[in-house]
């Protein structure tokens, strides 16, 4: 069990939950969440997540990494403009902040 905040992780039971509500995540989503939170405080390019989440190399096109952070962080209730927890690092890729509280 991964406890940040009001966000809950339980990663043998690949359940989310955010404000003592179940969050309905793909597959792909838990994994990009679990990833993150894992790596939490670490810029990581859309190159080193395509890898090791999909496990091929980005081309520079495929927009999979970013659809996904786009739906969790709605997920989350954490849209992009604002966001508290999963942050755009410009040309870099994405940054896992923290406590969503």
């Amino acid at each position: 069990m991964i406890q940040l905040g009001s966000l809950c992780i339980d990663a043998c039971n690949r359940r989310v939950i955010i404000d003592q509500q179940d969050l309905d995540l793909t597959s792909g989503e838990f994994d990009l969440l679990l990833y993150l939170v894992q790596n939490a405080g670490k810029v990581l390019s859309r190159d080193k997540m395509c890898t090791d989440l999909r496990g091929v190399e980005y081309d520079g096109i495929d927009r999979s990494i970013d659809i996904r952070v786009s739906r969790l962080r709605k997920k989350l209730n954490d849209e992009s403009r604002n966001a508290r927890m999963i942050k755009s690092i410009r040309g870099v890729g994405y940054l896992f902040a923290g406590n969503p509280d």
